[in-house]
């Protein structure tokens, strides 16, 4: 059941992607204190014809207590709304003019409409604004969110999966791995994970755009992530050796090699499911996130494209059972290709965090 509403969530997101791409309107436009800015959308077959005249009346910077560091901008807008106006004028009614303010991750809703802040003049009387007019494509897309997060957490409950057959299999052997060590196992990961989010967590004060709850929550979850992909890792390196050992060896001790090597794969591919959610769910969380702070839940941004190839690479391992079989290899043979798969893989993880940030930059940047 909640394996197939993964791949319906899925779907959700692609559709509401697709719709935000082909009928969603997004742009940037610069005010002045001294002059209006009108935008005008054109009728599509999911819009309706839009027209806004923008009047920037304030812009202000909070700083934080050193003065220096700035922790928030906020923007005052008076709008007027063509259609609204055209509707008052024909009654003789006076012009009708809203009100909005615009905070860092705290975007201005109007009619459908979306307005972000993204830049301001050197002057402080100007501003550049991200906005988009999309009704639909995020709203199909929040719903795949939802989706996605509640297939995730229900395949954990779900019986008769390859996760749970791992489990009961892993947790049965007193010898190898029982209940409670998995647990203990599970809580100092979790420790370890937040410990490497207490260090790449920017400390105080912090950008405007990191100003957010979303901020620990993302980092944590991510964090966790990798370092589930590095534990697999490391039972990859120990299972190519003990693959290499196993081949020299002869009688018993070539058969306990073979067990103690296949407990290792299994164990890596239990730690992939907990792994691969949590970057996906990192992920989505990063995506509202955007949507909050630029406009947009997604614009392929270095860390995004590669968080995403990832994302897919680890999915492709995920789905290493369904694979085998189809590549007709020998059992002994497709543990050590396991292991090797999941050495390789990890340097995904390692340019997504460390390369991306050094070599291409962008949005992700924030020296």
């Amino acid at each position: 059941m909640f394996s197939g509403l993964l791949h319906i969530a899925l779907m959700t997101i692609v559709i509401g992607a697709c719709v935000t791409h082909f009928w969603g309107v997004q742009g940037e436009i610069h005010l002045r204190a001294d002059k209006a800015e009108t935008l005008t959308i054109n009728p599509s077959a999911l819009t309706e014809s839009k027209s806004l005249s923008l009047f920037l009346w304030d812009f202000q910077i909070v700083f934080a207590e050193d003065g220096q560091t700035p922790v928030d901008y906020i923007t005052e807008l008076r709008i007027l709304d063509r259609s609204r106006y055209a509707l008052a004028k024909e009654r003789g009614e006076n012009m009708p003019v809203d009100e909005g303010t615009i905070r860092m991750n705290k975007p201005l809703k109007y009619n459908g409409w979306r307005f972000c802040q993204s830049d301001y003049d050197s002057d402080r009387m100007g501003v550049v604004l991200a906005y988009n007019y999309d009704p639909w494509g995020i709203g199909i897309t929040y719903t795949g969110y939802a989706l996605l997060l509640l297939a995730m957490i229900g395949f954990f409950f779900q019986k008769n999966t390859y996760f749970r057959v791992l489990w009961k299999e892993l947790t049965s052997s007193s010898r190898f791995l029982g209940k409670a060590g998995v647990c203990a196992f599970a809580a100092l990961i979790v420790v370890l994970a937040l410990v490497m989010t207490k260090v790449v967590t920017p400390k105080p004060p912090l950008q405007p755009v990191l100003q957010t709850p979303l901020l620990g929550i993302h980092v944590s979850v991510i964090m966790l992530a990798y370092t589930l992909f590095a534990i697999i890792m490391i039972n990859g390196i120990i299972g190519i050796c003990m693959s290499v050992a196993e081949r020299k060896a002869t009688g018993a001790r070539k058969d306990r090699l073979q067990i103690s090597n296949q407990r290792l794969q299994k164990l890596s591919q239990l730690f992939l499911y907990p792994a691969l959610f949590c970057l996906t769910t990192g992920i989505f969380i990063g995506a509202v996130w955007a949507n909050l702070s630029w406009g947009r839940y997604w614009g392929w941004d270095p860390k995004e494209t590669w968080a995403l190839i990832t994302m897919l690479v680890y999915a492709c391992q995920l789905h290493w059972p369904l694979i085998i079989p189809k590549l007709h290899i020998a059992k002994h043979k497709a543990q050590i290709v396991y292991h090797i798969i999941s050495v390789i893989n990890f340097f995904f993880v390692l340019f997504t965090y460390f390369g991306v940030s050094y070599l291409l930059g962008g949005l992700h940047s924030y020296a």
